[in-house]
């Protein structure tokens, strides 16, 4: 860490000092993702930019360091489809829930290696951090980048969006009329199924935060349902802020002190448990609820544990209960 400081320190460039957060929420967060701009990064969840119109791409530490270099990068350029999301999900379901519920019933084979336009009066009516979930989840739909239109706090788009005709097959619809909160089971973020398939599952482990659902907005729809009841006394729940504005703004708000009181450990921003590289890792047979991208076996630092995906309501849900939730026990 000191010789990468000092050497960027010679450079002129910019560093962050360690648990500023996670790279992509930070630069969604200080403006670097720019409408009709590229940024590339080393990460592949750098798509998060796509929620302000940003031509955001992860790549390998060799491209990127050929980029900073060179102040150049070379695209094949993609092939643009378009998604026209119809209807308006039920009251439990987020934008998370609506990525999960496209993994589940189109796949990603229409996606690769494709520019995805969202269009739509959903996607149009998202926050920016809910858009920011959406794009984030990009790289899970197999896509090279993701944009979303604009909306009341993101940036405007840079030109109109105009779709092909109904029944080409570059404009793909999506129903999402009703649509309950969706759970993706182990070991694909394709693997999801409408709540009550796996209401009742027994969950040792919560997980809230990472670059898809560690947001403010996460914060808060998390707090509400654990200002209400305590953490079940046979969860381990982890909560980690995607940056440490995140984190201060939680402070404010008072979502920090309700976490905490209700039996959440809350830790400094960054990365946390995701990779299995920080944080705590699962035990052998844990099954863990999480709001991170993916679901792969040992994502989490231990090929013996079962990794679920869903929305912070649903984790928020299961971590006082000690079980994944059916429908109607949400309130």
């Amino acid at each position: 860490m000191r010789e990468a400081t000092e050497f960027a320190n010679q450079l002129g460039v910019r560093v962050f000092r360690p648990g500023a957060g996670i790279s992509h929420v930070v630069a969604l967060e200080i403006g670097w993702y720019e409408p009709g701009t590229i940024v590339v990064g080393s990460d592949s969840h750098t798509c998060t930019g796509g929620a302000s119109q940003c031509l955001a791409l992860g790549m390998g530490a060799s491209d990127i360091a050929a980029a900073m270099v060179t102040g150049e990068v070379w695209l094949q350029v993609p092939e643009t489809v378009w998604l026209d999301v119809v209807g308006k999900p039920g009251p439990f379901a987020g934008a998370k829930d609506v990525v999960l519920h496209l993994l589940a019933s189109i796949g990603q084979e229409r996606f690769l290696y494709k520019a995805v336009e969202w269009a739509g009066p959903w996607p149009e009516g998202l926050s920016l951090d809910g858009a920011a979930t959406v794009a984030n989840l990009g790289v899970e739909m197999g896509a090279k980048c993701t944009f979303l239109p604009p909306g009341d706090d993101r940036p405007a788009n840079m030109r109109p969006l105009v779709m092909p005709e109904e029944g080409d097959p570059r404009r793909i619809k999506l129903d999402v009329t009703d649509l309950p909160p969706m759970v993706a089971l182990p070991n694909s973020p394709s693997n999801g199924v409408p709540l009550d398939e796996c209401g009742g599952q027994r969950i040792e482990y919560v997980f809230v935060g990472t670059c898809t659902n560690g947001r403010l907005e996460d914060m808060a729809e998390v707090a509400r349902v654990l200002e209400k009841a305590p953490v079940h006394r046979d969860v381990y729940c982890l909560v980690t802020p995607g940056s440490q504005q995140v984190y201060l703004d939680a402070l404010k708000h008072g979502y920090i002190e309700t976490l905490t009181r209700a039996g959440a450990i809350v830790t400094p921003p960054g990365c946390s448990a995701c990779l299995g590289t920080q944080g705590s890792i699962p035990a052998s047979g844990d099954r863990v609820l999480s709001t991170m991208n993916r679901n792969f076996l040992g994502r989490m630092g231990n090929a013996e544990a079962s990794i679920y995906l869903a929305s912070p309501v649903i984790a928020a849900h299961t971590a006082i209960r000690g079980e994944i939730p059916k429908l109607e026990d949400l309130s």
